[in-house]
């Protein structure tokens, strides 16, 4: 038998101690919930346990720091930290470099004619479209699967990350797929056919 007195009372001592061994995070969570929807930039960032998510100050290779000087080693390496780590020397002095000479403009550079031939050169893509971050991507993706197949169905895994296009924030929900519980939306339910 669980002694669930026990456990809140565990509960309870871990959560003030998160609170002391976090005070600079904790003060920056609720802070945030002044300007930042639930506190943080992304919903998902929320969803950690505890109370707050700590806020991080640096981070290179496999490893970040938080604000309050505790260091980790970085067992998710989200997007593009899990290509390359954190802050590899020479992609930080390449858009340093960008920075410089100007980014969104809105026009083609010759480093986009540079990227584009690379990739189709190493994948064998005959054409390359570029899109900002994986939420840009995602759509594109479905709409360009959506016309070659003549599908209007999308598969996703059960609660695993697809970006943020409404069917992709889709659960099962006694056999039935629907929107994810605790989810800001979705405008449109994901077990609505299209097309």
């Amino acid at each position: 038998m669980i002694d669930r007195r026990k456990l809140q009372q565990i509960t309870n001592e871990r959560r003030k101690a998160v609170h002391r061994e976090h005070p600079r995070s904790a003060e920056l969570y609720a802070r945030a919930k002044g300007s930042l929807l639930s506190g943080v930039p992304m919903n998902w960032m929320k969803k950690w346990a505890g109370a707050f998510p700590v806020f991080v100050a640096r981070a290179k290779g496999a490893h970040f720091t938080d604000v309050d000087g505790r260091e980790y080693v970085d067992l998710c390496l989200g997007d593009t930290g899990a290509m390359t780590g954190h802050s590899p020397e020479i992609v930080a002095e390449a858009i340093a470099k960008r920075v410089r000479e100007g980014i969104t403009l809105m026009l083609p550079t010759e480093d986009s004619l540079w990227v584009g031939e690379r990739v189709e050169t190493a994948i064998w893509i005959a054409v390359l479209a570029v899109c900002v971050d994986s939420d840009g991507c995602e759509p594109v993706a479905i709409r360009i699967a959506r016309e070659i197949t003549q599908r209007s169905k999308v598969l996703v895994f059960n609660y695993c990350y697809h970006g943020t296009v409404d069917e992709s924030f889709a659960t099962i929900h006694g056999g039935v797929v629907g929107p994810r519980r605790g989810n800001i939306g979705p405008p449109v339910n994901p077990r609505r056919r299209r097309g």
